[in-house]
């Protein structure tokens, strides 16, 4: 039946019936899954203090107090701060050379980063994004809209053959799969793989709810659809909000956000 044909039957039922209304409600609720995932990095990278490894000088001075340890390893910068990527270069003196001495050949953090602030788990303290390394958290979020395009790419074309509803289940599947697997990757560069896919899902939901919406509606109410849409989304990232606040491991943070999508995908 063409589109002009389900228009004309639209009008006689009506534009906005109860399977309409019905329709809005349980395809629209993915949306708030939708805005976790497109805002949950700005919250998993909060930024914390940092500086060099230099556990190195405990093998010749055990007993150093933590600001001794940093005052004789650490370098400082203009405003007089510890410098977060850079260390003096260790050497194989004693520690009474050392402090009469000093040091003052300097390079790159080589064993890695302390977080001296008590935080909980991020993805930047788990995964080290910090110096060198922090154009990764860009690079993560740059992968998630190839995602996004990749998704546009094969799942419009998929509805339009095998159907819309096969769609977002399939699209809800992938994100909750893969927003939960996120969750225990050991790895950013398996992270990084997982966001690529929640991205292609993300895409999959949001055209093919769209094109349903304005399928079955009539066109006097498809901007009511339109609207509830873009409050579902904005109320998604009201929720990410204070999820984030109260759930400050990342881990956690993104079990709670993926889960409650499965429960969406066997209502539909």
């Amino acid at each position: 039946l063409p589109m002009s044909g389900i228009g004309e039957i639209l009008k006689i039922i009506g534009d906005f019936g109860p399977f309409q209304k019905w329709l809005v409600v349980f395809t629209l609720i993915p949306c708030l899954s939708v805005a976790f995932h497109q805002f949950c990095q700005l919250f998993m990278v909060s930024q914390v203090p940092h500086h060099c490894d230099t556990s190195w000088i405990l093998a010749v001075g055990p007993n150093l107090t933590e600001e001794e340890q940093l005052n004789l390893t650490l370098p400082r910068n203009a405003d007089g701060e510890y410098e977060q990527c850079f260390m003096y270069s260790p050497v194989d003196w004693d520690l009474d050379s050392i402090m009469a001495y000093g040091l003052n050949s300097t390079e790159k953090c080589r064993s890695g980063w302390v977080y001296p602030s008590a935080q909980p788990p991020s993805l930047l303290t788990e995964f080290d994004l910090v110096c060198d390394r922090k154009d990764l958290n860009d690079i993560a979020q740059s992968i998630y809209m190839v995602g996004l395009f990749l998704g546009s790419m094969i799942f419009g074309p998929l509805s339009d053959r095998i159907g819309r509803r096969p769609v977002i289940l399939i699209s809800m599947f992938l994100q909750g799969l893969f927003g939960l697997g996120i969750a225990f990757v050991p790895h950013f560069y398996v992270y990084m793989a997982f966001r690529c896919v929640v991205g292609a899902s993300v895409s999959g939901i949001t055209m093919t709810i769209l094109a349903l919406a304005t399928e079955w509606i009539g066109v006097s109410s498809r901007p009511k659809a339109v609207l509830t849409s873009h409050c579902c989304f904005a109320i998604g990232q009201m929720i990410l909000a204070g999820l984030s606040y109260g759930i400050r491991n990342w881990r956690l943070l993104e079990i709670a956000g993926s889960a409650p999508i499965f429960v969406i995908f066997f209502c539909i």
